[in-house]
């Protein structure tokens, strides 16, 4: 991987490495960060980098404090829009791939995160914003069915009722009420959510990412509760040869702090 430097160019998307943690972060040259079909396929090119790489954890965030307030819509010609094929074929194939991403994955959001920039926040495993933030997918504004993998996300995390009103009326959550709604994981003080967010990554990158890898998996798929426990005992023997579960278990029985290598 050959991640930019801090003083790339602000337009664009780009990647950065802190040790072992993945940073990208979104500065497009439209509005609030919103995105075009080309600026959703240079994101898929940077994961490739990411997953390509040793990185053991991935961050995701917007840049000069706005985190994305979804597509361009000065982008769509109504005449000629196909938006089966945008969703079917760019856009839903990328949330679910960074959804199922097999890194650890912290979404960092200041500002908006509204509409394909909600879906982008809510796919990470981990979604923390500054208590000022807003998020939401206000689409009936302008007559269009949220998207992104938003019905799911607001169902499974605030239940049927509240995710109707949410789509019916196109109100926005802060932070501090997507927190308190569960909807996301946490909000922290205003102009902070960077800085903690990387406090964050570099703890889970620091652990033994393995086994992260694996319970994510189990988390994703789900199922009855026999069916997870015969997953975790299929996964558990799985890490059980990893050089970090090794190290674990001595660091454990000599009372020291373990130090994990990601393998």
């Amino acid at each position: 991987m050959n991640p930019q430097t801090e003083n790339a160019p602000e337009s664009g998307i780009h990647l950065y490495r802190h040790g072992p943690v993945a940073e990208v972060v979104i500065h497009l040259p439209s509005q609030k960060n919103s995105f075009r079909v080309a600026d959703v396929q240079c994101l898929a090119a940077l994961l490739d980098q990411v997953q390509a790489s040793d990185a053991r954890c991935l961050l995701l965030r917007g840049g000069a404090g706005v985190f994305s307030a979804g597509w361009d819509l000065s982008s769509v010609d109504m005449a000629s829009a196909d938006p089966m094929a945008v969703i079917g074929d760019v856009v839903g194939p990328f949330c679910k791939r960074l959804r199922e991403f097999p890194l650890p994955t912290l979404s960092a959001v200041a500002g908006p995160a509204l509409g394909f920039g909600l879906g982008l926040a809510l796919a990470c495993d981990i979604c923390i914003a500054d208590e000022d933030a807003l998020l939401g997918s206000p689409f009936r504004n302008i007559g269009f069915v949220p998207d992104t993998g938003a019905h799911y996300f607001l169902l499974e995390r605030l239940g049927y009722h509240r995710a109707a009103e949410l789509i019916y009326t196109g109100r926005l959550l802060s932070g501090q009420a997507a927190a308190e709604a569960r909807l996301i994981n946490r909000a922290v003080t205003a102009g902070t959510v960077v800085e903690e967010a990387r406090k964050l990554a570099d703890l889970i990158a620091n652990g033994p990412t393995q086994a992260f890898r694996l319970s994510k998996d189990i988390l994703l798929r789900g199922g009855s509760f026999d069916e997870m426990m015969a997953r975790e005992a299929t996964h558990q023997s799985e890490v059980f040869s990893t050089a970090d579960t090794a190290e674990g278990l001595q660091a454990f029985l000599q009372r020291r702090k373990p130090v994990f290598i990601g393998r």
